[in-house]
């Protein structure tokens, strides 16, 4: 990690190490489990409706504790937050073992545990942003968008295997974040700059003032728009495939899956990249693929077509993604970086409800292509955010000292930021 802040290269190292993991242990609560469910409904009892209770008692507390978790976090530190965090991650996991006598109990756990999940995911991004600088972020981010692929993609066929001997065996994979959780109290290191420039008083206001910069809301546009659109393309992908194109429902998993899967070469590659152009040049080009990938399913009906703008799709939001989060993960300093990327990571989650429900609506006045169209003319539009968000791309110079040996600290927001 040569591209550090205030913390030494070697601590640098260790913190990202950590964000890498701490991926993928945060999402056994959900990619891990989910292939138990129906096991868990038939042993329990359950309704398909009491079932679905299991996931989304855990994801509303998970919504609305991302903010909290930040600010605290920003207050006392990362360490302890994401730390403590796990701990109480995994102790859930262990009570939900000894709850299934009563399912009101066992819900009751699971929403303790959404609380202690909230703010795991954006505090890797934290420190993410308080270990690294210019190109070594966006290189950074791009291995934490591989972690988060890799579990999506390997935890649920973990969860598959370990389902058939019980539909407990996922669950204990949630173990694994106790002991994570003190070793990241035992090794990680807090930025030393942390809680020494602001106030105690400070948190919200100085939160506040990093909103009201140049370019921020679009930056957070940028971030909405992606959910948004992602996750209506997981809920009507595969309806538009195959209710209107004809297609086999499998081949509607295989553009869904490859789409998600060919994100990881964009991800590998983002430190290169990075080199080739302006972050924000790329985030137009990926905004401008994805609308040409969405024309081309509102439109296409060959198989051939459609599985090659599931490909461009999915290398475009991987680009564009990466250097988003970058952008999120570098824009605020350090004394106000958990608070804003816990806020980014709650107006993502609105958008991730919104975005099906819009299409949803549409669908009552229009059909599903012509909703698509609508999409891709929304994203094609939103390239324009290239002009107010050109003014965070300084955020990912390498900024060098005298010597030009080593970074400086991360700016702080002066006044003549702030608009």
């Amino acid at each position: 990690m040569s591209s550090q802040t205030s913390l030494t290269p070697r601590q640098a190292s260790i913190n990202a190490s950590f964000a890498y993991a701490g991926c993928i242990v945060a999402q056994t609560g959900v990619q891990l489990v989910a292939p138990s469910l129906p096991a868990m409904r038939d042993a329990l009892g359950l309704t398909d409706s009491r079932l679905a209770l299991v996931m989304t008692i855990y994801l509303l507390p998970a919504a609305l504790g991302a903010l909290p978790a930040g600010l605290l976090a920003d207050r006392i530190g990362r360490r302890r937050v994401f730390g403590w965090s796990m701990v109480l991650f995994g102790l859930a996991g262990i009570l939900l073992q000894f709850s299934t006598g009563s399912f009101g109990l066992f819900l009751a756990i699971r929403f303790a545990q959404g609380l202690a999940f909230a703010g795991l995911l954006p505090l890797t991004m934290t420190i993410l942003g308080d270990a690294c600088r210019g190109a070594e972020l966006i290189r950074g981010q791009g291995r934490r968008s591989i972690a988060m692929l890799t579990g999506d993609g390997i935890l649920p066929i973990l969860g598959g295997v370990l389902a058939a001997s019980t539909w407990q065996a996922p669950w204990l994979g949630q173990l694994l974040a106790v002991p994570f959780g003190f070793m990241v109290l035992a090794k990680m290191t807090d930025p030393p700059s942390l809680g020494t420039t602001i106030r105690r008083t400070g948190i919200l206001a100085g939160f506040g003032r990093v909103f009201r910069m140049q370019g921020v809301v679009a930056l957070q546009y940028a971030g909405f728009l992606r959910m948004f659109t992602k996750f209506s393309i997981i809920a009507f992908l595969p309806m538009l495939l195959v209710d209107v194109r004809g297609t086999s429902p499998a081949f509607a998993g295989l553009v869904v899956g490859a789409s998600a899967l060919i994100g990881i070469i964009p991800s590998h590659f983002a430190g290169r990249i990075a080199g080739w152009g302006k972050p924000t040049t790329f985030i137009a080009i990926g905004l401008a693929s994805e609308a040409v990938a969405l024309a081309v399913w509102a439109q296409a009906p060959w198989p051939g077509t459609i599985f090659m703008a599931a490909l461009t799709f999915g290398v475009a939001d991987g680009l564009s993604g990466i250097f988003v989060n970058s952008l999120v993960a570098a824009t605020p300093e350090t004394e106000h970086r958990a608070s804003f990327i816990a806020a980014t990571g709650a107006i993502r989650n609105l958008a991730k409800f919104l975005g099906p429900a819009f299409v949803g609506i549409l669908l009552l006045m229009t059909t599903l292509p012509d909703a698509f169209t609508i999409m891709a003319t929304a994203m094609l539009l939103s390239t324009f955010l290239v002009l107010p968000l050109r003014v965070l791309d300084s955020r990912l110079e390498d900024q060098r000292d005298n010597e030009g040996d080593r970074l400086a600290p991360t700016e702080s927001v002066r006044s003549d930021d702030i608009r």
